[in-house]
């Protein structure tokens, strides 16, 4: 019984597991069976509804499992057509498997069921495997269609395949294949093509010559790129001949890669004898990294063919050839930096500027210049802010590159991003205390940045040491009104308590210059902060302003007890035009205030009311020195012979101050009167204190008229006298000169010495004789003829140095000077010449003789 026992629990150990993998395999089976018989239902139930075939079919299976079950396809599409095989996406998978795996009955599925779809697939595998390429014939032929092989052609519509297995597989069907070569349809005639490519009869190689001209893309690249042939000439004119003239650019590239390749060297065209279109296909097929094609492209970008300048641009950008220029450019050598600039802006011009993202990798000052150039016009407004930071912490600092400086600037006002204005804001704030870099960034702010830089701007408004104010002004001009016209009248309201005279001043002119007729009052009642003299600079501002309501305002003005806005109100006066207003200027001369009575006389002339001047004189005699200042100015400048005469009394009176004369000699400077000269001049005699003043007054007296009764005096001045006359003279400077030249050439015998010596004394003698060596002949020419007139031994001695001068025409002029000095009585200057120290005068005043002796014979 114990063996028994012990059998029978052994038998068990064993028998629990066998039974356990039979249960296991039998419960797979019964899987399978339903899983198939799923399937199966899934199918029928698409045979009624194919819209399913996505849920029930392709979602539900994996492809594999599909693959597995191919013979219950199979029986499917036997019985009920081929649909249920499209619908499930069957028919891809089996094309799918025999591209992989190349088996014989996936091959014979695709043949049956699926030839549209599958059919240059099979070929391509057939190729490879010569039982399937017997089966592929066969099966072809078998379908009863005589034109098989062109079906297989449009199957493949292009697609590339082995062209020597193809031929050997198809070898009994040449010359049908050779007949597809005229097929209206391309993909039947590249078919052909590429089948007897690999064909040495003479028909195959004609229609291969023929197809060069193929009016397909493919076909032409096909023949460009694989033909082989003996006639190599003719190879290469037909390569060519693609290269220039065919329209599309793959054709063209298999031709130039071929001609490379086979013709290495030869392919070297000249583009003069070539049209614009067959050098821009050139251009086309640069090669990348060839150093002679980008040396070749780089002389179109001057071309005025704006297509070659930007297919050749387009090309150096892609090697890197624009990029290498910009960072090959030095300051020192400012004529190859220029050829470089124009040609980097030829490229930007057609829209070529991605190479300017080197300005992430340069430091030199030139690149970043040219950076900077380049940028303001073309490329990534990104990049901009990278040049400002490295230009704002290199030249901006001490302004050491002033042109990279201020260039940086100008790109970043005409095109700069926010982040680019943001630094230029930056360095407003960094470089506030310097007047140069003020002058600089102040005027090329944009208005675009008016919310970055109006803040600050009016924060430089009210810092009462800034400089240059003006530029601020100007700059503030063009920022949007409603950010600025508030913060100006708020600074004005606030009055002296809460900012300095000097920043209401600037915030006053900031106002007036902004000529908003809602302003006028404001500006009017302000006036007074402005020195008087400096009123009249908002008269433009009342332009803007309904003409009666603006003489209502200033008449009102006029009758308030403020006698520093009465007197601004009356400078402005003249601008309005109204001369109703000249009754009330002169009767505020007599007004109590010394401010109020000088913009009157000022007014009197605005007006153009100079005949009233005569109300004036009495105030010659006016307490107060300023009031009597202006009336003598206003007097000299603009007052009759008479008013003229009057203003001697003041100007030769002992008791009268300095200011008061010298204001009235600025006024006789300013007069057109002949006897403001005769006042000056006899001043000129006899003054010791104001004598810079006079003859700074008489060295603007530069008419003929004038310069005449100067000389007069000269002639019979004493020499002290004399002295401060040539002064006079020498004031007058290039002006007086010419008029001196002109009184010459009139030959007044009475003038003439004085007028010689006169112009030896300033040193325009002198300074003829200089131009005698220069460079211009024109110049030569007139130095010698004036030096000629001038008939001094000095100027002569200065015409016989010309004696042999390569100028014909100044050699003439010499010897009709020597004439003339011969004709008169010139002995004593011929003698003076002859024995003249300088050796190299004296030979040359002996040649000159000569020759005019030589003349005379």
């Amino acid at each position: 019984m114990e063996s028994l026992a012990v059998i029978f629990t052994t038998s068990w150990f064993w028998l629990v597991p066998a039974i356990a993998a039979v249960a296991a395999v039998i419960i797979a089976i019964i899987r399978i069976i339903l899983s198939r018989r799923g399937l199966k239902n899934s199918l029928t139930r698409i045979l009624d509804k194919p819209e399913l075939a996505g849920e029930l079919i392709i979602k539900r299976y994996r492809p594999d499992y599909l693959l597995r079950n191919s013979k219950l396809f199979d029986s499917f599409a036997d019985r009920h057509g081929p649909g249920i095989l499209r619908d499930t996406g069957m028919d891809e998978l089996w094309i799918n498997r025999l591209e992989k795996k190349k088996n014989r009955a996936d091959f014979i599925r695709v043949m049956k069921y699926s030839m549209d779809k599958g059919l240059f697939k099979c070929f391509l595998v057939s190729i490879e495997n010569k039982s399937l390429a017997r089966l592929l014939i066969k099966l072809l032929e078998d379908t009863g269609d005589f034109l098989y092989m062109r079906k297989l052609a449009m199957a493949g519509r292009g697609e590339e395949f082995d062209s020597g297995k193809a031929r050997r597989m198809f070898e009994s069907s040449l010359p049908m294949i050779r007949e597809m070569t005229g097929d209206p349809e391309w993909a039947s005639r590249y078919f052909a093509v590429k089948i007897i490519l690999n064909d040495t009869e003479d028909k195959s190689i004609r229609a291969l010559w023929d197809s060069f001209s193929d009016s397909h893309p493919l076909v032409r690249k096909t023949v460009a790129r694989e033909f082989k042939t003996d006639d190599k000439e003719k190879l290469y004119s037909e390569l060519n001949n693609l290269i220039l003239r065919d329209p599309v650019f793959e054709v063209r590239k298999a031709a130039h890669d071929r001609i490379i390749s086979d013709f290495p060297g030869r392919f070297n065209p000249s583009p003069e004898n070539l049209e614009d279109w067959e050098m821009w296909h050139v251009l086309g097929l640069l090669r990348d990294g060839n150093k002679n094609d980008e040396n070749f492209a780089l002389s179109f970008l001057d071309s005025d063919n704006l297509e070659l300048r930007q297919i050749a641009a387009v090309y150096l950008d892609r090697n890197g050839a624009l990029e290498r220029i910009c960072g090959a450019v030095d300051l020192g050598d400012r004529d190859d930096f220029e050829r470089k600039l124009k040609l980097l802006k030829n490229a930007c011009a057609v829209n070529v500027a991605s190479f300017l993202s080197s300005v992430k990798k340069t430091d030199n000052p030139a690149g970043l210049l040219l950076h900077a150039m380049l940028l303001s016009e073309a490329g990534n407004k990104e990049h901009i802010t990278v040049l400002a930071e490295k230009v704002f912490e290199t030249a901006g600092r001490n302004n050491e590159l002033p042109e990279l400086y201020r260039t940086t600037l100008e790109c970043i006002s005409k095109r700069g991003p926010v982040s680019a204005l943001l630094l230029m804001e930056r360095e407003l704030n960094r470089e506030k205390n310097s007047p140069e870099s003020m002058e600089i960034i102040l005027p090329l702010i944009p208005e675009r940045g008016d919310n970055i830089f109006v803040p600050t701007l009016l924060s430089l408004l009210k810092t009462p040491s800034f400089e240059p104010k003006k530029i601020l002004r100007e700059t503030l001009n063009k920022m949007p009104l409603p950010l600025v016209i508030p913060e100006v009248l708020e600074i004005l309201r606030n009055g002296r308590d809460g900012y300095p005279h000097s920043v209401r001043i600037e915030a006053l002119k900031l106002l007036g210059e902004m000529k908003q007729p809602y302003c006028i009052q404001m500006i009017l009642e302000n006036l007074p902060m402005l020195p008087i003299e400096h009123a009249k600079e908002f008269a433009h501002v009342l332009a803007v302003y309904p003409g009666q309501e603006l003489i209502n305002k200033l008449t009102k003005l006029l009758g308030t007890v403020d006698a520093k806005i009465r007197a601004s109100v009356i400078t402005m006066l003249p601008v309005t035009g109204d001369k109703s207003f000249v009754k009330e200027v002169v009767k505020s001369m007599k007004d109590a205030d010394p401010d109020v009575r000088v913009a009157s006389v000022r007014a009197l002339v605005d007006f153009n009311e100079t005949k009233m001047l005569n109300e004036t004189i009495s105030m010659l005699r006016d307490p107060v020195e300023r009031v009597r200042s202006e009336v003598g100015r206003v007097l000299g400048k603009y007052g009759s012979d008479k008013i003229i005469k009057e203003l001697k009394d003041i100007l030769f009176d002992e008791n009268e101050v300095s200011s008061v004369k010298t204001a009235v000699i600025e006024g006789l400077a300013a007069s057109d009167s002949l006897i403001s000269v005769d006042m000056l001049m006899e001043k000129l005699e006899t003054e010791n204190e104001l004598v810079r003043e006079l003859t700074d007054a008489l060295s603007c007296k530069t008419e003929k008229k004038e310069i005449t009764r100067i000389i007069e005096f000269f002639k019979d001045a004493l020499p002290n006298f004399r002295e401060r006359i040539i002064k006079v003279f020498t004031g007058m400077k290039e002006n007086g000169e010419k008029q001196l030249a002109e009184l010459l050439r009139e030959d007044i015998s009475s003038l003439n010495p004085l007028i010689t010596q006169i112009l030896e004394a300033t040193g325009y003698v002198e300074s003829n004789i200089r131009k005698l060596s220069h460079k211009d002949p024109a110049f030569r020419r007139a130095s010698a003829e004036f030096l000629s007139l001038v008939g001094t031994k000095s100027a002569f001695r200065g015409i016989v140095l010309a004696a042999r001068d390569p100028d014909d025409e100044v050699r003439v002029m010499v010897i009709k000077a020597l004439e003339k000095l011969a004709q008169k009585d010139g002995n004593e200057i011929l003698d003076y010449l002859e024995n003249d120290p300088d050796k190299r005068v004296r030979k040359y005043t002996h040649w000159a003789l000569e020759r005019l002796r030589a003349k005379a014979l």
